[in-house]
């Protein structure tokens, strides 16, 4: 019975806690004091980070968590991997959530490549309960919930408005498909700087 009390108290502390930066994010926005930083990092890495962090909720479900990723894709990054983070661990945590059977899939694409920058295509798809068409136009507006016939879940609606909002920020754009039953898929593209690091490496090689 202790125990029992314990979880519901770390559930609830989480879920506060979800509930405290979604707001603290969402007031900085309307605020214009969304920062965002450049630094290096290893894109590898940092999907494999999410995703183990994300696999317990999916080992819970039964579901199947995987990434795909472009190995034309350098490893070695220049861009705000926090907010990167931020975006895929969301847009993930939100597939697993309204996912019952299946998987929840990443997958990472070069779009367009440069000699110091390149556009990435993230795809984070799930096969879900899906999102009702009439809300598709208006699922990344604050406070909005898709329903489907079930109880509104828990949170504060802000979630997607802030991914679609940090998205944008960073000069990127963010669509989604979805269909009853068969599952929803949200598409973002940024561009990141390449690392010189890479290319000094490259030649050490």
């Amino acid at each position: 019975e202790q125990q029992e009390y314990i979880d519901a108290i770390r559930i609830s502390a989480q879920n506060l806690m979800v509930i405290i930066n979604d707001i603290l994010d969402f007031s900085k926005i309307n605020a214009g004091k969304i920062e965002f930083i450049q630094s290096e990092f290893n894109l590898r890495e940092l999907l494999k980070g999410t995703l183990q962090l994300m696999q317990v909720k999916a080992t819970e479900k039964k579901i199947s968590l995987t990434s795909v990723i472009d190995f034309h894709i350098k490893d070695i990054l220049s861009g705000d991997p926090i907010r990167l983070n931020q975006i895929i661990t969301n847009l993930v945590s939100n597939a697993l959530k309204f996912t019952e059977n299946g998987k929840v899939t990443i997958d990472v694409k070069l779009v367009e490549a440069g000699e110091s920058k390149c556009k990435l295509r993230f795809k984070i798809s799930d096969t879900g309960i899906g999102i009702p068409e009439n809300k598709l136009k208006t699922i990344f507006d604050s406070f909005e919930q898709a329903d489907n016939n079930k109880r509104r879940q828990e949170g504060t609606g802000l979630g997607l408005t802030i991914v679609k909002q940090l998205v944008e920020l960073q000069g990127g754009n963010i669509h989604v498909k979805s269909k009853i039953n068969e599952g929803s898929e949200f598409v973002f593209e940024l561009t990141f700087n390449i690392s010189e690091f890479q290319y000094h490496k490259q030649e050490k090689e």
